[in-house]
């Protein structure tokens, strides 16, 4: 019988020595290790209470992210948005439990850039971009937002969200992408219109952060989001069922 891993925070002192690489050699050889040195992450001395099957492996393949983004938010399901937001958890298991997944899924070698390093294994800037950046919060946060328990399958828009990765993109990855009303109201829309190519969605999105501009989007509910796509989709010509 398989066994939870309790999650162990790693410190914020900690966090910000790891950033350090990008004036320490020393510190940057560190990732080109197979596993990253223990000796180096101070961890919190509590109980986080919440923690991963130990059994759960992730395949660094990117057709796969759509399966590791339900075991991962399947095993963390209870996280409260403070929690989600933290980025003492989402560095521990990339430098942790997730560290090999990560180098592997992001193809980390030697001449890795210092952004991508940012991005992939820590989780800094703002809270937004920061979520979809961090190899183990993407995965986490495209199913919070998409999960849905009225659905048959409460993974639904989860699994339509990672089957093209265009909407990855220009869904979750844009400012509007934690807004969960307006990330449902365009998977919605193309569920009900899987015939529009990769051009008209574009024209959608495009069309859709404009009106970001002039109107509160995490104010307005879903079906008020598709009305505004079905209206950019009238003036762009974009033929919707």
């Amino acid at each position: 019988m398989s066994m939870k891993q309790e999650i162990k925070l790693l410190t914020n002192n900690c966090c910000d020595n790891l950033l350090q690489f990008q004036t320490e050699p020393s510190i940057r050889e560190r990732y080109n290790s197979h596993k990253y040195p223990e000796d180096y992450l101070e961890k919190m001395d509590f109980s986080t209470k919440y923690g991963i099957d130990e059994d759960i492996i992730l395949s660094p393949k990117p057709e796969h992210d759509v399966e590791s983004s339900i075991a991962i938010f399947t095993e963390l399901k209870d996280l409260d948005r403070v929690q989600a937001n933290d980025r003492r958890l989402w560095v521990s298991l990339t430098h942790g439990r997730f560290y090999h997944y990560t180098k592997e899924r992001w193809a980390y070698n030697k001449d890795y850039s210092r952004n991508a390093l940012i991005r992939r294994f820590h989780f800094e800037g703002s809270s937004l971009e920061a979520r979809m950046r961090n190899s183990i919060s993407r995965l986490w946060w495209a199913a919070k937002i998409t999960y849905d328990e009225n659905l048959n399958d409460a993974f639904e828009l989860t699994k339509l969200l990672w089957s093209k990765q265009d909407l990855i993109q220009n869904v979750v990855e844009r400012s509007y992408g934690t807004y969960e009303n307006v990330v449902r109201g365009i998977l919605e829309i193309y569920k009900e219109n899987s015939q529009l190519s990769e051009s008209e969605l574009r024209h959608l999105y495009t069309g859709l952060n404009a009106i970001g501009g002039v109107k509160i989007l995490s104010f307005l509910t879903v079906n008020e989001i598709k009305a505004e796509i079905k209206n950019i989709a009238n003036y762009k010509n974009i033929t919707l069922n």
